[in-house]
């Protein structure tokens, strides 16, 4: 039988999920989590399955170097279901894809269908052509001979998005803080109470489904979570990162992460937690220094058009207020800069996020990490609410002796785009330079103009991040 998926997206996004849809679900380890009315809501499905087509980054382990936070990642098997101009056997493949195409934004009746990807992954379609040290899938003779990734594969839909009924980041906020005050919170801690939990932290999400590397997904599932303005914009990625070879990633220029980096897992793995009574604080990096600061029983001024603490400017990380239930810390970010995450999607000046850390402890009931949950609202880039489970595992005291310090980063820029490409520059060289629109999406300033003569853009939605 062979494949047809000429459906509509929210079809694409959840009829090929197989053999995964009958997994056991998942609750967050707190029981008395497992009640609220806006945390720790199960998990339909626990397991990673590589879509593919490609190697470690296309498959969910980088196996990259960085800062002293960050360990080498065991490599993850080759995975694809067809290459060298094979196909996958009962796939019947479209005549037009997105590495034939010359006009992408033409094929909007196609985006929802997995085979004009090949059925590759978003990370893989980012990975083709050999980053993350990948071995190459483009093949001999592009764009015949491209590889596949398999059509039968996908993490569902509905283990992505919230679970919860609010609308709102503050809506979520506010429901879990009448929800503590009802039991006589929030906790105020003094520094001989808060939470043990300073600490050198690594991922380790056995049962927690790291959906937002982008390894095991199909592209039309992604797509089905945002507006069409935002689809668009991730097709746009795509395409120039598997077809014309011109990815534009914000760390090869020097230009900043922004905060949904902070979930992808080559841009965090290791980072350092410091627990004080007024303030929380988080650091990482591999390209770029993240540094996160929970604000500890602040308030968001609200006087504007977006919650905020201090001036009314976005910050690349946002402004985040939080308070405790207890052992379990609950947080509102806003004030968020709109920037992109490679492989996955932009997100806007309307991002806003609700998390939830509490603790988890071994079998001997000591410490041993902390359970994070994240919520992500944005109207202007998703048509709903999503959320993302991780787990990090204390690995050291700060102080221990394999604790090296944080090292912070100064990214010097020996990349730049040159004809659209990112092209390095050797010292002493002279280039032409045109500074891009930092506010504007720089890298689509890029494709837009080297890229796509001759293709058929929609009209450029006003007001981009919110401007």
């Amino acid at each position: 039988m062979r494949l047809k998926c000429r459906n509509a997206l929210v079809i694409a996004a959840s009829g090929v999920v197989l053999a995964m849809a009958a997994l056991p679900s998942f609750a967050q380890d707190s029981d008395s989590a497992t009640t609220s009315v806006g945390r720790g809501a199960p998990l339909p499905v626990t397991e990673e399955n590589p879509v593919g087509a490609g190697g470690p980054g296309a498959n969910g382990a980088e196996g990259n170097v960085g800062n002293a936070n960050v360990q080498s990642a065991a490599p993850a098997p080759h995975v694809a279901a067809a290459q060298n101009g094979d196909v996958p056997e009962g796939v019947e493949p479209l005549e037009r894809d997105i590495f034939n195409s010359d006009d992408f934004y033409a094929d909007r009746d196609l985006w929802s269908d997995p085979r004009y990807y090949r059925c590759n992954s978003p990370v893989a379609l980012e990975s083709l052509w050999g980053a993350y040290g990948n071995r190459t899938e483009t093949g001999d003779n592009f764009p015949e001979t491209v590889s596949w990734g398999y059509c039968d594969r996908d993490y569902p839909r509905e283990a992505i998005v919230s679970p919860y009924e609010f609308k709102t980041a503050k809506e979520h906020y506010e429901a879990l803080l009448a929800e503590t005050e009802a039991k006589g919170g929030p906790t105020q801690h003094t520094m001989a109470t808060v939470p043990n939990w300073t600490g050198r932290y690594d991922e380790d999400n056995t049962g927690y489904p790291q959906w937002f590397h982008m390894h095991i997904n199909q592209v039309p599932t992604i797509l089905s979570l945002l507006t069409p303005e935002y689809q668009t914009r991730a097709v746009q990625m795509n395409y120039h990162q598997a077809n014309t070879n011109a990815a534009q990633w914000p760390s090869s220029y020097c230009w900043p992460e922004g905060l949904m980096r902070w979930w992808s897992r080559p841009a965090v793995r290791m980072f350092d937690v410091m627990v004080t009574d007024q303030k929380v604080l988080m650091m990482a990096g591999v390209a770029d220094n993240f540094m996160r600061q929970i604000m500890i029983g602040k308030e968001m001024n609200e006087d504007g058009a977006i919650p905020r603490l201090g001036e009314d400017v976005p910050r690349w990380y946002g402004d985040t207020v939080g308070f405790w239930d207890e052992d379990a810390l609950i947080t509102w970010t806003s004030n968020v800069q709109g920037w992109t995450t490679h492989s996955a999607f932009e997100h806007s000046n309307q991002m806003q996020v609700v998390e939830i850390y509490t603790p988890r402890n071994d079998e001997n009931g000591e410490f041993e990490g902390i359970v994070h949950e994240a919520v992500f609202y944005d109207p202007e880039a998703l048509v709903e609410p999503i959320r993302i489970f991780r787990f990090y595992k204390k690995v050291a005291d700060l102080n221990a002796p394999e604790a090296q310090p944080y090292v912070f980063i100064e990214c010097i820029q020996t990349i730049f785009p040159q004809d659209g490409v990112a092209t390095p520059v050797s010292p002493g060289q002279t280039i032409e330079y045109t500074v891009p629109d930092m506010y504007g999406r720089p890298w689509a300033q890029f494709w837009s103009q080297f890229h796509e003569e001759g293709m058929t853009p929609p009209e450029a939605t006003e007001g981009l991040f919110g401007f």
